[in-house]
């Protein structure tokens, strides 16, 4: 419908134009408003809010820019008297710029081409267009496919009428729906070239795999029963609880961001929706609150919800609720949880409650609902209809008939699970006078859609069981299905589960391992017995434990890292030891020989966070992002990335808004600089991927939100972790080096002092990219990344030195 209306709207404006008594008289401000404008949000389509008119650009203002997140084109105007020369034959619409504008009658054209082509440059904007109202000129201002704007081509229409006669081409290349889908490149572009491909593509067996000696591999894997599985054990899981539990909601002291937008993030989602949350945990325990609502609910017949991201601890916040912090509320409790996991296989979330529940009942509390004397029991009244009904004469006529009749009858009240189950709970709560409390838990592991289908599992539950409902989910899968969702006329109480604090964390469960091995633990793993006692562990486990209560920058790296998930801290820990990139039998023998004395340093456990199993860094890999990385071969985009971030971190820092940007800005501010769009698209959808900006729901890539802001791992990884050798050393074989020249001293390297020329040839080149930049030195500044690196670089130089 569109493109009909645009084109009637055409055949209107070439109507009323040759009745124009103004025709060819209009000054530029006249011929924008008569026709342009017309033009633009009548025949192309262009939505009024993505015109806007007079933006500054370096060099003067822009007429018109169109915009969707950023400028997507850009509009030159001029008087209706500046005719352009422009060729009659239009049969293929587009003829070469330079002999076009070379044509000394065509210097009004030629001056407005160079003009826009200024205002594209400096906004990183492709599509240019030049116009008068009756001719059209349509190009390619900066282009990325190795040809210079003034050697390409443009489309080209001498008038209305010619523009008539190739509407559609017209239409699909300026249009609002036309210019998103970039049909003008096809027309105009011979390809953008991809960068050249980094260093990785030259190393045979990349990305490799690190091999670990014996103590290393027995290191790894015990590591990881120790820390990870252990607390899983029954064995262990009341003392896990009682020794191991870190306090939700305190805030880390080595964040890199705020303590506002550590506090925020939620609060600011969550009063969108006119809605207020209660913290879990208190200073002193759980909340009281949440301990009444958990009496209460089963009558109010709304769920609790319990909300937090992803790793901060639910499932283990609600065992140390039922078992220790609200034990008197739940002890003659009938606690059921039901598991969501990733390992869970169903087909319905509801249903897959409804076999979890049945089965706890039976095998934790010995309850069996298709006992015979309990469905008997249970549907009394359905049997006393039954009897007065036309199959209850059988029973004296013939009682083995009616016993079968009866029998089918009982079996299709049982037949309907869920109904069974709901009545048969209830028959619980009113005979054993026990309240029953179901947990649905790890939602958060499903996907969205998942997701939402147990919350409205939840309300129906909780709307019609005579029990206490729980239900585990992430913030933006609640505000999102309050918003949009099936439930959304549901109001159910909502309580916020904060992550605890890292270190406290990892110093409880490294104490908890040490207390385990010193007795001697044993530990069921599936593939059968293991014992758990070995002298290197617990001298390992020893390094950690003392580094974890003083090594405040190891502290800060995996603090910030893991950004608030315990679970992805815990898996950094469990990943360093035996990391096939660390000397474990160093750390052990110094430890045995000087117990307390091995200070951990930061670049040992970022080599095994980096490289993880691999030999090479691999960013499909690795939880690290590579800062430099760039999808076009330009240089100064080595830069586009950390200037991205950089600028959310500083625009983010204003109180009220919870730190939290218009995207549309950032696209506005680094067009500004001179990137194009498609660049800073593919800049935040690359910091989004690592999780170095987020959106307020991040289920939404923050790329593609109207809102994004920084994280604890954005934050760390912009202010520590580009100036180290260790990083630089790492993601340098990921890095495409557009200079040929250069690409020979980014090779391949072993030694340390092969790696450490590798990094000064790597730091100099991005010293003449940011020299031949143009870029603004006022924000983000890579020649003071520059110098620090070179410091920590001077450092290893001299350590190394002297070593040898």
């Amino acid at each position: 419908m569109s493109f009909d209306t645009g084109c009637a709207a055409l055949v209107a404006l070439k109507q009323r134009e040759s009745a124009s008594e103004w025709l060819g008289t209009r000054n530029e401000a006249q011929t924008r408003f008569d026709v342009i404008d017309h033009m633009l949000s009548a025949v192309l389509d262009w939505p009024s809010e993505s015109i806007t008119v007079e933006q500054y650009a370096a060099d003067g203002y822009t007429d018109y820019e169109l915009r969707e997140i950023g400028t997507i084109a850009i509009v030159e105007a001029k008087k209706e008297g500046a005719a352009f020369v422009l060729p009659m034959d239009t049969k293929s619409g587009t003829c070469g710029i330079r002999a076009l504008i070379g044509d000394r009658s065509n210097a009004s054209l030629k001056s407005a081409m160079e003009q826009v082509m200024r205002y594209a440059g400096s906004r990183g904007v492709a599509p240019c267009v030049v116009t008068n109202g009756h001719q059209w000129v349509a190009f390619l201002g900066s282009r990325n496919d190795g040809v210079a704007p003034l050697d390409g081509k443009a489309l080209v229409y001498p008038s209305l009428e010619a523009i008539e006669e190739h509407f559609v081409t017209f239409y699909n290349c300026l249009s609002y729906d036309g210019l998103r889908a970039k049909r003008i490149f096809s027309q105009l572009s011979t390809g953008t070239h991809a960068p050249p491909p980094p260093l990785s593509s030259a190393l045979t067996s990349y990305p490799g795999v690190k091999r670990r000696n014996n103590m290393q591999t027995n290191l790894q894997i015990m590591g990881e029963v120790m820390l990870e599985d252990m607390p899983q054990e029954e064995k262990y899981s009341d003392l896990f609880l009682e020794r191991c539990y870190a306090t939700s909601g305190a805030l880390s002291s080595y964040a890199e961001i705020s303590r506002e937008l550590l506090t925020s993030r939620t609060a600011a989602v969550l009063g969108e929706r006119g809605q207020l949350e209660e913290p879990a945990s208190l200073k002193k325990g759980v909340n009281p609150v949440l301990s009444e609502e958990a009496l209460s609910a089963a009558a109010s017949h709304r769920p609790i919800v319990l909300l937090g991201g992803v790793g901060v601890g639910k499932s283990t916040f609600i065992q140390h609720l039922v078992r220790i912090d609200a034990k008197p509320v739940f002890q003659d409790a009938i606690a059921v949880t039901v598991d969501y996991g990733r390992g869970a296989t169903f087909s319905s979330p509801a249903e897959y409650a409804v076999e979890r529940i049945r089965e706890t009942l039976l095998e934790d509390f010995d309850i069996d609902i298709d006992d015979a004397a309990f469905v008997e029991d249970l549907y009394r009244k359905d049997i006393e209809r039954f009897d007065r009904g036309v199959d209850g004469q059988l029973k004296d006529v013939d009682s083995q008939a009616y016993l079968l009749r009866r029998i089918d009858f009982l079996r299709g009240l049982i037949g309907n699970k869920s109904d069974h189950l709901r009545r048969a709970i209830n028959r619980i709560v009113r005979s054993h006078h026990r309240q029953v409390v179901i947990f649905l838990d790890n939602v958060d592991q499903r996907d969205h859609d998942v997701q939402n289908l147990v919350f409205l599992a939840a309300n129906e539950l909780a709307a019609s069981w005579d029990a206490t409902v729980f239900v585990t989910l992430r913030p933006e899968t609640y505000y999102e299905s309050q918003r949009y969702g099936a439930v959304s006329g549901y109001h159910p109480r909502v309580f916020a589960i904060s992550p605890p604090r890292t270190d406290v964390m990892l110093q409880k469960r490294v104490d908890f391992a040490l207390q385990v091995l010193e007795g001697g633990g044993d530990v069921r793993t599936n593939g059968g017995g293991l014992t758990l006692a070995s002298e290197n562990l617990e001298l390992f486990l020893r390094v950690l434990e003392g580094n974890f209560r003083r090594n405040r920058e190891l502290l800060a790296l995996i603090d910030n890292l893991a950004g608030g998930n315990m679970r992805r801290a815990l898996s950094f820990v469990t990943q360093f030891v035996g990391s096939g990139h660390v000397d474990t039998v160093k750390i052990v023998e110094v430890e045995k020989r000087n117990p307390g004395d091995y200070f951990i340093p930061i670049h040992e456990f970022l080599r095994s966070l980096m490289y993880g199993d691999n030999e090479y860094y691999d960013p499909q890999t690795s939880p690290i992002a590579n800062m430099f990385a760039v999808d076009r071969p330009e240089r100064r985009n080595h830069f586009l990335l950390p200037l991205a971030l950089a600028y959310v971190l500083s625009r983010g820092d204003a109180k009220d808004s919870a730190g939290y940007i218009e995207v549309s800005d950032v696209y506005s501010h680094l067009q500004g600089q001179g990137f194009d769009l498609e660049a800073v698209s593919f800049a935040l959808n690359y910091l989004a991927r690592f999780r170095l900006i987020e959106a307020p729901l991040t289920d939404f890539n923050a790329a593609h939100a109207e809102r994004a802001r920084i994280t604890m791992v954005g934050a760390y990884t912009l202010n520590k972790l580009i100036p180290l050798f260790t990083y630089c050393d790492a993601v340098v074989v990921d890095v495409p080096i557009i200079d040929t020249s250069v690409r020979p001293r980014i090779a391949s390297a072993y030694f340390i002092g092969e790696r450490l020329a590798r990094a000064r040839a790597f730091q100099v080149y991005l010293d003449e990219a940011w020299a031949e930049s143009g870029l603004d030195e006022s924000g983000w500044s890579w020649p003071a990344v520059s110098a620090e690196l070179g410091r920590d670089i001077g450092k290893i130089e001299v350590r190394t030195s002297s070593a040898s």
